[in-house]
């Protein structure tokens, strides 16, 4: 063979060794991009595991306060932030519910219409870098340290009730422009599951309360009634019981009207709540009875707060025409540790003895009877 002829042959060789080459450079980028993509797809399943273990928990909590627990518990511990905080409108739904338990740091209220004029009602998720230059006007001192943060609009957003912020040391972690659709779905499943918790305890406590008076009703009562009373108020608690009735109520409401009894009982229920503590229970337990337990309460403390509810009671007028009431006082120490319904029971009794001497009045039951 010439060489003229040695040179195609040469080039083809090269050629071919070029292109061997430039495949093995192919397939090792291939392999390293499936390698990410594998490795991109573990973290995602890690991720959603993580968020499906907290959804669990939060879908567990028995009001929105132990909802709001679950939630930063879960989001700092399992997601590595270093900030987890609830921005709640008092204009909203869940601006009248409680949230003593949720500590200031971690739970700020926003006056009416504070999220919209923020802007923040365009779009459920919001990222954002943090720098000297540019913050955020909700967050405070002691979050000088974030470097980027991801608020989160919880509710309808012609209606938002909330903000959810989420923050970070880290800049690249709430970059703007990084993809946010699992943050969406975190919004969607904080806001509905708030939402739903307020309504359930909405619906509990209706359940449970006297539509007249505002008082608890008997179903109230109904779980607590055949324990001790250690169960409900905790061991070595002494628990005073006072039982309230109208005197002559069927002959006041035959007198003048169904409308007048309401009345009385209404008001009633109003003295007897504003003297006694916010904690103790008053249950009507029917008609013109009502029952209030006094967990902790010393006997002559009790006794004390039965004259003055008396003293109230006596001043309640309807249709110019003042009320009477009979009470009975029963007492029970935390080592007797009586059930709930034996309690009432003695200062039921004691309160028929009250209408037996003319009514008017209370009388303490004797211990031991």
């Amino acid at each position: 063979m010439s060489k003229a002829d040695d040179k195609p042959a040469a080039g083809i060789k090269d050629h071919a060794t070029r292109r061997i080459h430039q495949l093995a450079e192919e397939n090792r980028q291939l392999r390293q991009y499936v390698a990410e993509v594998m490795e991109r797809l573990r973290e995602n399943e890690a991720l959603f595991g993580r968020l499906f273990d907290l959804e669990s928990k939060v879908l567990a909590s028995s009001d929105p306060e132990d909802l709001c627990f679950a939630l930063l518990r879960g989001l700092r511990s399992n997601f590595e932030l270093d900030m987890v905080r609830f921005w709640f409108s008092r204009a909203s739904f869940i601006g009248g519910r409680q949230m003593d338990g949720v500590s200031e740091r971690d739970l700020v209220w926003l006056e009416k219409g504070e999220i919209e004029r923020m802007g923040l009602h365009q779009k459920h998720v919001w990222l954002m870098q943090l720098s000297d230059d540019k913050g955020f006007d909700w967050l405070e001192g002691r979050d000088h340290h974030l470097a980027s943060i991801a608020l989160l609009v919880l509710g309808d957003l012609k209606r938002p009730f909330g903000v959810l912020g989420l923050g970070s040391v880290d800049a690249e972690r709430f970059q703007p422009g990084k993809s946010a659709d699992f943050l969406q779905h975190l919004a969607q499943v904080v806001g509905l599951s708030l939402e739903n918790a307020v309504s359930r305890e909405r619906l509990a406590r209706l359940a449970i309360t006297d539509s007249l008076t505002g008082s608890h009703n008997r179903r109230f009562l109904q779980p607590h009634s055949h324990q001790p009373l250690s169960k409900w108020f905790g061991q070595g608690v002494d628990v005073c019981c006072l039982y309230i009735d109208v005197d002559d109520f069927k002959s006041l409401n035959d007198r003048l009207g169904n409308e007048a009894g309401d009345d009385v009982l209404s008001k009633l229920a109003s003295t007897i709540s504003g003297i006694a503590r916010a904690q103790d229970p008053l249950i009507r337990m029917g008609g013109d009875e009502f029952a209030l337990l006094l967990p902790g309460c010393p006997l002559d403390k009790a006794q004390a707060i039965a004259g003055k509810m008396l003293e109230h009671c006596h001043a309640i007028q309807t249709h110019d025409q003042r009320i009477s009431v009979s009470a009975g006082l029963a007492f029970a120490a935390a080592a007797d540790d009586k059930r709930v319904r034996e309690l009432i029971g003695d200062a039921d009794q004691a309160m028929y003895v009250a209408k037996a001497l003319g009514g008017g009045r209370f009388e303490q039951a004797d211990p031991s009877e």
